[in-house]
């Protein structure tokens, strides 16, 4: 029987579940193809790590991977019961935490590796983590989404390694 080895760990109750072996080679390409390869060709294990019965709506997957750029200590695909991400800040404090408990990474600056760029970490000596996230922008304000049965939300939409819309 094949197995997939994970870690999960816990980022101020946002859980995140880190893939350390197991997972099918994602391949040769930057870290956004390997993500496309996994939603493509391996989606049945996404769900089978985050999804119901093993997973909730509220987990994230990280697959480590080879890191592309030698600077990162990982590269990191990041996944959730609906699909591949771009980037997750919970995720990544969670994957930084994690390795340190692998006794993989010690306290210091480290980065990760992701499908739209490098993100920066500090694991400060008390556990603490801080990141340097990728560049963020604001790509529309004031935009109006009806919701049937509540009426009209305004809010802004953002990215900073996934879409978000903000109210």
């Amino acid at each position: 029987m094949e197995t997939i080895d994970f870690v999960d760990s816990h980022t101020g109750g946002e859980p995140t579940r880190m893939i350390v072996s197991g997972f099918p080679d994602l391949g040769e390409g930057s870290m956004a193809q390997r993500r496309d390869r996994l939603a493509e060709q391996f989606d049945h294990l996404r769900q089978a790590i985050v999804c119901e019965p093993r997973g909730s709506d509220v987990l994230v997957g990280a697959l480590l991977t080879p890191p592309i750029d030698a600077r990162a200590v990982a590269g990191v695909i990041f996944f959730n019961n609906v699909g591949t991400l771009g980037m997750c800040g919970h995720g990544a404090i969670g994957v930084i935490c994690s390795l340190q408990f692998l006794g993989r990474i010690g306290p210091g600056e480290h980065w990760l590796d992701t499908p739209v760029g490098m993100v920066g970490a500090v694991l400060h000596e008390d556990g603490r983590v801080s990141i340097r996230n990728v560049e963020s922008w604001c790509h529309r304000q004031d935009v109006c989404v009806e919701i049937e049965g509540f009426g009209t939300v305004r809010g802004d939409i953002a990215w900073g390694g996934n879409w978000f819309f903000l109210i």
